[in-house]
């Protein structure tokens, strides 16, 4: 169909040009008079040709005559010669850079009045276009019914009128050109949605209406997907650009098969197969779009292999790379052993970075050979290794020679190691830093590595030009509508006419970001005055800081809980926190009032308090209190914290069953604690619910006493290190140990609630919360003054890419009476596994434990489940 419409507008269009030729007048162009303070011989010669082809591609007859003609008379004898309609003569004209053509149209006859025609451009590049707008002006006058009057578009009805014309270049009150409407015909046919395009041409009082005539290929009513089982339809239709309610486009639909078929690779289906069919079962303007997929099996990589390998083993060498063979239980639960090509073109670039690292200066790695089998996918990977480099001397140049007498003992590259590229990179970023840091904002640090083929050795000198020292000019900050100045300022740690530091414009960046103010922050050095002057323009994009969440949850020790909050982290743009808070839950219910000050007095040090009224149900009691918390904290280092805080609190102690101890009837009532904190805490984790490194370390001190207006008298201290490390693979271990104290005096012992209770999914895995410990007379218990706790994991990757993780741990522990937390002959011990996951709504752990020291009357097993977060 698409083909016969061409053929049949391309007979009209050449129908227009015969018709053209037919009527079109013939024109004779004399040699024009040329006036210019310069010499020009040739300007004659070529505005002749040029005016004649410009007149000719117009559907003009045009002929040129070599005669200089001055007058009418004259041109029309000229015309009269060479049986021509009409002459044209004039002058051109050069004054400057301008130029000019000054021409006249003369009817052969005389029975038509003389056209006056003018040209006019700047400079004589330009020459061709003046001639063009005189030659235009003449077809326009002599073809009048040949001037496009207006286009209209026809057939269309979910296309606009306007967006088909977009494409068109025929303009109304220009000459009707056949080529021109035959490319406007291709153009049309591009945009994809017609199936047939035609053009007409019909007289008018004004002249030609050109109009294109359209029809739209079908709509898409219904788009389908079927055969799917291993990828989701939604994750399919997200993909494919073919949607029910637009025009049907098949090579929209080619595209969509093989997106369709990258996302079955993406999962190892090699084989998968798309089909597509279009059918029209109840219009046949309305089209049904079916996608029929064949997956056929996965196909994982078998095996990876290297050539020409001597000093590493393939073991090592596909250790170094991200695409690995197919693993027979972890293939089920991740991507392991799926062949991704831009991946394994990166392993290529590590493989190589691999060598160059152990002293394989010129080790290459070729293109790995990748063989499709029944059995699964095998990839072959060719190495070069060349011959391994030592270093033979190492030296800086340039500089401070104090300075790099205390850089040389710190580079990593040394005398008799192996050459490293990375360490190499890593020593010029550290010489970088070191002179940047004392005011060298543009020194430059280039290696210069010799290597003796012969000998194997290479030489390594680190040329060091310092340039100026620099100094800070001006701050200025801009982007900031609502947060002030001041805010800003003070997380900068360079100020103005301070030497320049690569470590405090970095520290700045990251303090600004941590701020959580802005959804994009900048420090920009610029030019100051001088070369010794560096300026720093700080530019933030404000974000939202207010907001009002609920949130939702289930955990083993509170059960079904309810959240919400409102906060605005950024009070009247001055950096303060403003928060209501509420929590209820089946075991447990806290309403928090919360305000604080980042920085007091304009120091860095934050304050503030807390109102806050809380209600828990323990087993044996209920506790219901109102209390105030004023705190402070200071922040040093990377990852450190001290804080302290003072706490006076009302609690009410109620629903102690009769038969209970006497330590628990001790407690029945209200009392006042009235206490000091102090707390030392140190948090070098590199995520705060998946870390993979780093450690969290916590000392803290609470002190009641009579004397602050308290009811109890004690001393309770706490500390605790947990630490993680990476191990093999993408294994991360994790230790933590944990213990507490409470000395109290024996007439105002400390309440029973500030007592350790271990057990649940944050201790003890094995046992429901407050079920490990001392029990009193009847059973219940009551509460440690000490404890002890180990908990040992190793967590390893499950849906990496949806952050998942798998546990396996190992705790044991146990709370006392008395001041040995360490009697280990007492401990309680579990073991098991569970999944963490960093969902969309918020942290979500599921644990099952195993009672490892079983006693009478406990279980043998615990699930432990924790989820939910406010969003």
């Amino acid at each position: 169909m698409r083909k016969s419409a061409i053929l049949v507008s391309l007979m009209l269009c050449l129908n227009m040009a015969a018709w053209a030729q037919s009527e079109a007048p013939k024109v004779v162009v004399t040699s024009f008079t040329v006036r210019s303070a310069q010499d020009l011989p040739d300007v004659r010669k070529t505005l002749r040709e040029v005016m004649v082809r410009q007149l000719s591609e117009l559907g003009l007859q045009a002929v040129e005559s070599t005669e200089v003609v001055n007058s009418e008379g004259q041109a029309r004898a000229v015309a009269r010669g060479l049986n021509a309609d009409y002459a044209l003569y004039g002058s051109f004209n050069k004054i400057g850079n301008s130029i000019s053509i000054d021409a006249k149209l003369v009817h052969t006859p005389g029975q038509k009045k003389t056209q006056v025609l003018f040209g006019q451009e700047s400079g004589m590049e330009n020459l061709v276009k003046a001639a063009d707008t005189v030659s235009k002006d003449v077809a326009v006058f002599l073809l009048a019914k040949a001037v496009i009057a207006d286009i209209q578009v026809k057939g269309n009805e979910r296309i606009e009128s306007a967006a088909i014309q977009l494409n068109v270049k025929s303009k109304v009150g220009e000459i009707l050109s056949p080529e021109q409407v035959r490319e406007d015909i291709r153009s049309i046919y591009k945009m994809g949605y017609f199936e047939k395009v035609e053009a007409e041409v019909t007289d008018t009082s004004k002249g030609k209406l050109l109009t294109f005539v359209v029809r739209e290929n079908p709509t898409i009513q219904e788009v389908n997907i079927k055969g799917n089982k291993k990828v989701k339809e939604k994750d399919i239709l997200a993909a494919i650009a073919t949607k029910p309610y637009t025009v049907l486009e098949k090579n929209v639909i080619n595209e969509d098969v093989q997106k369709i078929l990258k996302l079955y690779q993406q999962k190892g289906y090699y084989n998968a197969q798309v089909a597509t069919d279009i059918t029209y079962p109840r219009d046949p303007r309305n089209a049904v779009v079916t996608f029929n997929i064949e997956e056929k099996g996965r196909i994982d990589i078998e095996e990876i292999s290297f050539t020409g390998n001597e000093h590493f083993s393939d073991r090592k060498l596909r250790g170094v790379m991200q695409t690995k063979q197919k693993s027979m239980w972890l293939s089920w639960f991740t991507d392991r052993g799926i062949l991704q090509k831009d991946i394994l073109d990166t392993d290529v670039d590590r493989l190589t970075v691999y060598y160059h690292d152990r002293g394989f200066m010129d080790a290459k790695v070729g293109t790995p050979d990748v063989s499709f089998r029944e059995d699964g996918i095998y990839i072959e990977i060719p190495v070069q290794e060349g011959e391994r480099y030592r270093v033979k001397d190492v030296n800086i140049t340039g500089g401070s020679a104090e300075d790099n007498e205390q850089l040389q003992e710190k580079l990593k590259v040394k005398e008799e190691d192996y050459f490293s590229r990375e360490k190499l990179r890593e020593d010029v970023q550290e010489i970088s830093k070191a002179y940047m840091n004392q005011g060298y904002a543009y020194v430059e640090v280039n290696p210069d590595v010799k290597q003796d083929q012969a000998a194997h050795t290479t030489n390594i000198v680190y040329q060091v030009d310092r340039g100026n020292e620099v100094h800070i000019g001006t701050i200025t900050i801009s982007g900031n509508t609502k947060t002030r100045d001041k805010v800003i300022r003070r997380e900068i740690d360079l100020a103005e006419g301070e030497k320049f530091s690569a470590d405090k414009l970095e520290k700045s960046m990251t303090d600004l970001r941590k701020l959580d103010f802005f959804e994009n922050v900048e420090i920009v050095p610029t030019e100051g005055a001088s070369p010794e002057v560096m300026n720093l323009d700080v530019k933030v994009k404000e974000k939202f800081t207010g907001s009002v969440s609920v949130g939702g949850g289930y955990s083993s020790d509170d059960g079904l809980f309810v959240t919400g909050e409102v906060v605005q982290r950024n009070l009247f743009g001055k950096g303060q926190y403003l928060g209501v808070k509420g929590y209820l839950g089946q075991s447990a219910q806290r309403y928090v009032l919360s305000f604080t000050e980042p920085w007091l007095f304009d120091k860095p040090i934050n304050a503030g308090f807390d109102v806050y009224n809380w209600v828990r149900d323990y087993p044996d009691f209920t506790k219901d209190s109102v209390g105030m918390r004023l705190r402070s904290g200071y922040a040093f280092g990377n990852w450190s914290m001290i804080s302290g805080y003072y706490t006076f609190e009302n609690a009410k102690i109620s629903n102690v069953a009769d038969d209970a101890s006497s330590i628990l009837k001790s407690q029945e009532g209200r009392t006042n604690l009235s206490a000091v904190t102090g707390i030392l805490e140190r948090d070098s984790t590199d995520h705060p619910f998946l870390p993979t490194k780093g450690s969290i370390n916590v000392v803290s001190l609470q002190y009641a006493s009579p004397y602050m207006g308290s009811d109890s008298d004690f001393l309770k201290s706490e500390l605790e290190s947990g630490w993680f490390f990476p191990l093999y693979w993408k294994l991360v271990g994790f230790v933590k140990g944990s213990a507490g104290w409470i000395t109290e005096s024996s007439s105002d012992p400390a309440p029973i609630y500030e007592r350790f209770f271990l057990g649940g999914i944050n201790t003890l895995r094995a046992f429901n919360w407050g079920e490990v410990g001392p029990q009193d007379e009847n059973g219940e218990y009551i509460g440690g003054t000490t404890y002890s706790l180990a908990n040992v994991e190793l967590l390893f990757p499950l849906l990496e890419k949806m952050g998942m993780r798998g546990v396996l741990f190992f705790d044991a522990g146990n709370a006392y009476l008395g001041s040995n937390p360490f009697k280990f002959e007492d401990y309680r011990y579990d073991a098991g596994a569970g999944v963490r996951w960093n969902s969309p709504l918020g942290p979500l752990r599921v644990e099952w434990a195993y009672n490892l020291d079983r006693r009478e009357g406990e279980s043998s097993n615990k699930f432990q489940f924790s989820a939910g977060a406010f969003f």
